[in-house]
Protein backbone atom coordinates (compact mmCIF):
# COMPACT_ATOMS: atom_id res chain seq x y z
CA UNK A 1 0.00 0.00 0.00
CA UNK A 2 2.84 2.62 0.73
CA UNK A 3 4.74 1.61 -2.14
CA UNK A 4 1.36 1.99 -4.46
CA UNK A 5 1.23 5.72 -2.83
CA UNK A 6 4.45 6.62 -3.30
CA UNK A 7 4.11 5.54 -6.85
CA UNK A 8 1.18 7.81 -7.16
CA UNK A 9 2.81 10.61 -5.60
CA UNK A 10 5.91 10.44 -7.52
CA UNK A 11 3.84 10.42 -10.52
CA UNK A 12 2.11 13.62 -9.50
CA UNK A 13 5.14 15.43 -9.38
CA UNK A 14 6.30 14.30 -12.57
CA UNK A 15 2.96 15.48 -14.13
CA UNK A 16 3.74 19.05 -12.36
CA UNK A 17 7.38 19.25 -13.33
CA UNK A 18 6.28 18.48 -17.26
CA UNK A 19 3.95 21.45 -17.25
CA UNK A 20 5.68 23.82 -14.61
CA UNK A 21 8.55 25.86 -16.56
CA UNK A 22 10.73 28.64 -15.43
CA UNK A 23 12.51 31.29 -17.96
CA UNK A 24 15.14 34.20 -17.34
CA UNK A 25 15.01 37.19 -19.68
CA UNK A 26 18.30 39.32 -19.50
CA UNK A 27 19.61 43.12 -20.02
CA UNK A 28 22.46 43.29 -22.40
CA UNK A 29 24.90 43.71 -19.63
CA UNK A 30 24.20 39.93 -18.99
CA UNK A 31 22.46 40.79 -15.60
CA UNK A 32 18.48 39.57 -15.03
CA UNK A 33 15.58 41.86 -16.28
CA UNK A 34 12.61 38.86 -15.63
CA UNK A 35 12.09 35.67 -14.25
CA UNK A 36 9.26 34.22 -15.01
CA UNK A 37 6.99 31.13 -13.90
CA UNK A 38 5.03 29.44 -16.21
CA UNK A 39 2.29 26.57 -15.87
CA UNK A 40 0.26 24.80 -18.94
CA UNK A 41 1.84 27.37 -20.85
CA UNK A 42 0.78 30.27 -18.97
CA UNK A 43 2.39 32.87 -16.83
CA UNK A 44 1.25 31.37 -13.21
CA UNK A 45 3.01 32.10 -9.84
CA UNK A 46 5.42 34.64 -9.05
CA UNK A 47 7.37 37.10 -11.49
CA UNK A 48 10.32 38.91 -10.70
CA UNK A 49 11.47 42.35 -12.72
CA UNK A 50 14.75 43.63 -11.58
CA UNK A 51 17.01 47.04 -12.43
CA UNK A 52 19.79 46.67 -14.74
CA UNK A 53 21.88 47.48 -11.43
CA UNK A 54 20.44 43.99 -9.82
CA UNK A 55 18.11 44.95 -7.54
CA UNK A 56 15.00 43.70 -7.08
CA UNK A 57 12.22 46.28 -8.92
CA UNK A 58 8.93 44.51 -8.89
CA UNK A 59 7.29 41.32 -7.77
CA UNK A 60 4.56 39.79 -10.30
CA UNK A 61 1.97 37.26 -9.12
CA UNK A 62 0.21 35.27 -11.82
CA UNK A 63 -2.81 32.72 -11.95
CA UNK A 64 -4.00 31.03 -15.03
CA UNK A 65 -1.99 33.66 -16.69
CA UNK A 66 -3.82 36.92 -15.14
CA UNK A 67 -2.08 39.20 -12.89
CA UNK A 68 -3.35 39.65 -9.82
CA UNK A 69 -0.83 41.38 -7.12
CA UNK A 70 2.02 43.66 -8.17
CA UNK A 71 4.46 44.79 -5.61
CA UNK A 72 6.74 47.69 -7.04
CA UNK A 73 10.16 48.53 -4.95
CA UNK A 74 12.76 51.62 -5.48
CA UNK A 75 16.37 50.76 -6.47
CA UNK A 76 17.20 51.04 -2.24
CA UNK A 77 14.46 48.35 -1.51
CA UNK A 78 11.55 50.50 -0.39
CA UNK A 79 8.65 49.74 -1.49
CA UNK A 80 6.63 52.45 -3.73
CA UNK A 81 3.25 51.09 -4.56
CA UNK A 82 1.21 47.80 -4.22
CA UNK A 83 -1.59 46.52 -6.38
CA UNK A 84 -4.05 43.62 -6.44
CA UNK A 85 -6.37 42.74 -9.53
CA UNK A 86 -10.02 41.34 -9.20
CA UNK A 87 -11.12 39.63 -12.62
CA UNK A 88 -8.06 40.49 -14.92
CA UNK A 89 -7.11 44.08 -14.94
CA UNK A 90 -10.53 46.01 -14.35
CA UNK A 91 -10.36 46.20 -10.31
CA UNK A 92 -6.72 47.57 -9.20
CA UNK A 93 -6.45 48.27 -5.18
CA UNK A 94 -3.87 50.73 -5.03
CA UNK A 95 -1.42 51.70 -2.10
CA UNK A 96 1.29 54.25 -3.07
CA UNK A 97 3.98 55.09 -0.42
CA UNK A 98 6.35 58.23 0.20
CA UNK A 99 10.00 58.17 -1.20
CA UNK A 100 10.54 57.88 2.24
CA UNK A 101 8.40 54.88 2.97
CA UNK A 102 5.78 56.42 4.71
CA UNK A 103 1.97 55.54 3.26
CA UNK A 104 0.87 57.87 1.37
CA UNK A 105 -2.64 57.44 -0.78
CA UNK A 106 -4.78 54.26 -0.97
CA UNK A 107 -7.45 53.84 -3.75
CA UNK A 108 -9.75 51.76 -5.84
CA UNK A 109 -9.51 52.08 -9.47
CA UNK A 110 -12.29 50.59 -11.66
CA UNK A 111 -11.28 50.55 -15.43
CA UNK A 112 -8.61 53.14 -14.72
CA UNK A 113 -11.41 55.07 -13.00
CA UNK A 114 -11.45 56.64 -9.20
CA UNK A 115 -14.11 54.63 -7.34
CA UNK A 116 -15.46 54.75 -3.79
CA UNK A 117 -13.13 56.20 -0.61
CA UNK A 118 -9.53 57.66 -1.74
CA UNK A 119 -7.51 57.95 1.24
CA UNK A 120 -4.28 60.00 1.66
CA UNK A 121 -1.44 60.53 4.33
CA UNK A 122 0.88 62.39 6.09
CA UNK A 123 4.36 61.68 6.44
CA UNK A 124 3.47 61.29 9.94
CA UNK A 125 0.67 58.63 9.50
CA UNK A 126 -2.03 60.76 10.23
CA UNK A 127 -4.45 61.15 7.80
CA UNK A 128 -4.45 63.55 4.95
CA UNK A 129 -7.28 63.62 3.08
CA UNK A 130 -10.13 61.28 2.04
CA UNK A 131 -12.93 61.74 0.04
CA UNK A 132 -15.67 59.33 -2.22
CA UNK A 133 -15.63 58.93 -5.93
CA UNK A 134 -18.47 57.70 -8.37
CA UNK A 135 -17.03 56.98 -11.82
CA UNK A 136 -13.61 59.01 -11.10
CA UNK A 137 -15.69 62.37 -9.48
CA UNK A 138 -15.88 63.38 -6.01
CA UNK A 139 -19.62 62.28 -4.76
CA UNK A 140 -20.70 63.00 -1.06
CA UNK A 141 -18.27 63.76 1.83
CA UNK A 142 -14.59 65.18 1.46
CA UNK A 143 -12.26 65.94 4.14
CA UNK A 144 -9.23 67.67 5.00
CA UNK A 145 -7.16 67.37 8.09
CA UNK A 146 -4.04 69.12 8.78
CA UNK A 147 -0.63 67.19 10.03
CA UNK A 148 -1.81 67.97 13.78
CA UNK A 149 -4.96 65.03 12.81
CA UNK A 150 -7.19 68.40 13.41
CA UNK A 151 -10.20 68.59 10.66
CA UNK A 152 -9.36 71.42 7.85
CA UNK A 153 -11.85 71.17 5.66
CA UNK A 154 -15.40 69.58 5.32
CA UNK A 155 -16.10 69.57 1.69
CA UNK A 156 -19.71 67.82 0.15
CA UNK A 157 -19.69 67.44 -3.73
CA UNK A 158 -22.50 66.40 -6.44
CA UNK A 159 -21.46 65.38 -9.67
CA UNK A 160 -17.91 65.92 -9.13
CA UNK A 161 -18.31 69.80 -7.84
CA UNK A 162 -18.72 71.23 -4.69
CA UNK A 163 -21.95 72.67 -3.24
CA UNK A 164 -21.09 73.90 0.31
CA UNK A 165 -17.69 73.89 2.29
CA UNK A 166 -16.64 74.44 5.94
CA UNK A 167 -12.93 75.81 6.70
CA UNK A 168 -11.56 75.57 9.99
CA UNK A 169 -8.64 77.05 12.01
CA UNK A 170 -5.82 74.57 12.73
CA UNK A 171 -6.61 74.53 16.67
CA UNK A 172 -9.83 73.13 15.31
CA UNK A 173 -12.04 76.13 15.07
CA UNK A 174 -14.85 76.99 12.15
CA UNK A 175 -13.32 79.98 10.21
CA UNK A 176 -14.78 79.80 6.86
CA UNK A 177 -18.30 78.72 5.20
CA UNK A 178 -18.75 78.37 1.95
CA UNK A 179 -22.66 77.96 0.56
CA UNK A 180 -22.77 79.68 -2.93
CA UNK A 181 -21.52 77.44 -5.00
CA UNK A 182 -22.87 77.49 -8.98
CA UNK A 183 -23.42 74.69 -11.12
CA UNK A 184 -19.35 74.52 -12.40
CA UNK A 185 -18.43 74.36 -8.58
CA UNK A 186 -16.94 78.06 -8.46
CA UNK A 187 -17.14 80.76 -5.53
CA UNK A 188 -20.28 82.85 -6.75
CA UNK A 189 -21.73 84.77 -3.59
CA UNK A 190 -21.09 85.27 -0.08
CA UNK A 191 -19.39 83.12 2.44
CA UNK A 192 -18.62 83.76 5.89
CA UNK A 193 -15.47 84.34 7.92
CA UNK A 194 -15.87 83.10 11.75
CA UNK A 195 -13.36 84.69 14.61
CA UNK A 196 -12.20 81.40 16.60
CA UNK A 197 -14.62 82.43 19.89
CA UNK A 198 -17.53 81.39 16.92
CA UNK A 199 -18.61 85.01 16.97
CA UNK A 200 -18.93 85.93 12.78
CA UNK A 201 -16.37 88.62 11.62
CA UNK A 202 -16.46 88.84 8.09
CA UNK A 203 -18.86 88.60 4.93
CA UNK A 204 -16.34 87.59 1.84
CA UNK A 205 -18.00 88.22 -1.39
CA UNK A 206 -16.70 85.93 -4.84
CA UNK A 207 -16.75 85.86 -8.33
CA UNK A 208 -15.67 83.09 -10.16
CA UNK A 209 -13.84 81.97 -6.85
CA UNK A 210 -12.14 84.87 -6.62
CA UNK A 211 -12.80 87.02 -3.82
CA UNK A 212 -13.83 90.60 -4.82
CA UNK A 213 -14.92 92.34 -1.53
CA UNK A 214 -14.38 91.52 2.40
CA UNK A 215 -16.81 93.60 4.72
CA UNK A 216 -16.52 93.48 8.15
CA UNK A 217 -19.76 92.76 10.25
CA UNK A 218 -20.99 94.80 12.92
CA UNK A 219 -22.99 93.66 15.63
CA UNK A 220 -26.09 95.27 13.97
CA UNK A 221 -25.05 93.13 10.43
CA UNK A 222 -23.92 89.36 12.98
CA UNK A 223 -26.98 89.82 13.94
CA UNK A 224 -28.89 89.83 11.29
CA UNK A 225 -27.03 87.02 9.33
CA UNK A 226 -27.15 85.27 12.78
CA UNK A 227 -31.13 85.08 12.24
CA UNK A 228 -29.97 83.75 8.57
Amino acid sequence: MQLFIKVILLSMVLVVAAFAVDEKKYYENGTIQFEYSYRSGQLHGLTKEFYETGELKGEHEYRAGKLVNKRNFRRNGDLEYELKYEDGQKIEYKIEYHPTGERFRQRTLINGKREGLEVEFHRNGKKKAERNYIEDRKEGSAKGYYINGRLQGDWLFENGEPVSATIFYSTGEKWLVHSDFDKKGRLNGSSREYEKDGKLKAIRYYKDNVMVQRRRVSRWLRWWWSIW
